[in-house]
């Protein structure tokens, strides 16, 4: 790469204060660029070295989703729990399946059960998109057009047309 050359002696001396040193190749190692600037970095280096391997043991136990296990499966007990509360007549195969819906919405306990009794047990569908859409949790009962936002919701109205009737009759669906 060529430098600059500048006719004002005054810019040409600021700027070759401020332009990066020609040290031919780059260092591939945070060593190799400590030890070309002189710096003792051991101990920052060996603590970040940590940091890493602990991160990274702790990626081996997420699954596939990003969440570790054992709080995935804490999530899917509590709404196994507040679900088998809302409908008492589902069995516990079906429960456990919605479940882990509920689950992979990715929803605090307290929450997860709000959305629940907001929109119903089948709702997880419904709360992952509203939260897409910005529709907040609290915007389930205004009227819109003489029916509440959660009774279009679970009568099969996306998301994004509600929010989108909301905004054409001047409502405010989010926080």
């Amino acid at each position: 790469m060529t430098r600059a050359r500048f006719t004002d002696p005054e810019l040409q001396a600021l700027y070759e204060s401020l332009a990066p040193a020609e040290s031919g190749t780059p260092a591939d190692t945070a060593e190799a660029i400590a030890a070309r600037e002189g710096l003792d970095l051991a101990d920052d280096l060996a603590a970040a070295r940590r940091r890493t391997a602990r991160a990274t043991a702790a990626r081996r136990r997420t699954d596939s989703g990003g969440h570790r296990r054992d709080d995935r499966r804490s999530l899917e007990r509590h709404a196994f729990t507040a679900l088998s509360r809302e409908a008492t007549h589902l069995r516990p195969a079906a429960l456990r399946d919605r479940a882990r819906a509920w689950a992979a919405v990715g929803l605090w306990p307290a929450e997860m059960e709000a959305w629940i009794r907001a929109v119903g047990v089948d709702g997880a569908a419904i709360a992952r998109d509203c939260r897409t859409a910005g529709i907040a949790l609290s915007a389930m009962n205004v009227l819109l057009d003489g029916m509440r936002v959660k009774h279009r919701l679970r009568g099969g109205e996306p998301a994004f047309a509600v929010l989108a009737r909301a905004t054409s009759s001047g409502h405010w669906l989010s926080e």
